[in-house]
């Protein structure tokens, strides 16, 4: 196990190395002058010259990015000279938002998608399989800002029952703070219900086609116990798909965010987008590369635990 840990370690630093030089890339390259929120309209020349030396924008572009690179190196995001603080307390505050928000809704869109891909197997071809598919189907085809947008008319205009923004109210409390959350939650689980019950369905169909189903049916195992076998063989395709979808709720969902006023990753880099503040937009891309990269590690981790073949394999 801690050679596969090290081996998917290693693997990983090309590739958040590559991630960081396209991220800087992308920023450098971009149209606009970033220099203009941050000067008054009657600006000199001088000035200009003075605020691009003193955030280094003065500089070439790969001293630049070996500048940002060693600061990244000690733990230093850099600072906003937007809004005036550590970028590293921005990300953090929104990290942890988004991390509340995103468990939440992998927790409640992967178990429901499990549940719904494992009846919809278990009744293949009848019309509960194909009511099942076509919600899948409803899951993976609606855009999410419109069905929080739904969300919003339904359950917050219309029958006043959850707040339509925010994280929390001035009373507090864990209800307030769940009313908050269903709204963001429902419409953020909506893409991993479609693919986990597409993906369980389908890999729970495959395993029941294979030679050791009808071995343990000539065994006289019962169906319960049968479904157990299937599911264990059936977890790697399914645990991968779930681990992708809880790194991409993890990295924030800048349209439910947004409309739902969430103060996570995905409003953060909304607004620093708004407002060019191109080293928050850096340091908040690239903390999601990293996540992703560790959801797919957490990931293959489990997958070896799972199938013994994969331990063997490494």
């Amino acid at each position: 196990m801690a050679i596969t840990i090290m081996t998917r370690l290693l693997m990983a630093i090309p590739t958040l190395f590559g991630v960081s030089i396209v991220i800087f890339a992308l920023m450098y390259i971009l149209p606009g002058d970033p220099l203009v929120a941050l000067l008054p309209p009657d600006a000199q020349p001088k000035d200009r010259e003075a605020l691009a030396q003193q955030i280094g924008l003065d500089k070439p572009a790969p001293v630049r990015y070996l500048n940002w690179l060693k600061d990244l190196m000690r733990g230093d995001l850099g600072y906003s000279y937007t809004r005036k603080r550590d970028i590293s307390d921005l990300i953090g505050t929104a990290f942890q938002n988004t991390v509340k928000l995103a468990l939440a809704a992998a927790a409640f869109g992967i178990s429901v998608g499990l549940t719904l891909g494992t009846l919809a197997a278990l009744v293949n071809g009848r019309w509960l399989d194909r009511a099942i598919s076509m919600v899948a189907v409803v899951g993976l085809s609606v855009p999410v800002f419109w069905m929080a947008i739904l969300l919003i008319i339904v359950f917050s205009a219309n029958l006043r029952w959850l707040p339509a923004s925010g994280m929390n109210s001035p009373d507090g409390g864990f209800l307030t703070s769940l009313k908050h959350m269903i709204m963001p939650v429902l419409a953020s689980s909506l893409g991993a219900i479609g693919v986990t019950t597409r993906m369980t369905r389908a890999s729970l169909l495959q395993m029941y086609g294979e030679d050791f189903v009808m071995t343990l049916r000539a065994k006289g195992l019962h169906d319960t116990q049968i479904l157990l076998h299937v599911l264990k063989n059936a977890a790697p395709p399914i645990m991968t798909v779930a681990g992708l979808q809880v790194g991409f709720l993890l990295g924030g969902s800048v349209l439910v965010e947004t409309i739902f006023a969430w103060p996570g990753m995905g409003q953060l880099i909304f607004q620093a987008i708004s407002s060019r503040d191109l080293r928050v937009i850096q340091a908040a891309v690239l903390v999601i590369a990293i996540t992703f990269v560790l959801a797919n590690l957490t990931v293959d981790l489990l997958q070896t635990i799972v199938n013994p073949r994969l331990r063997r394999g490494v």
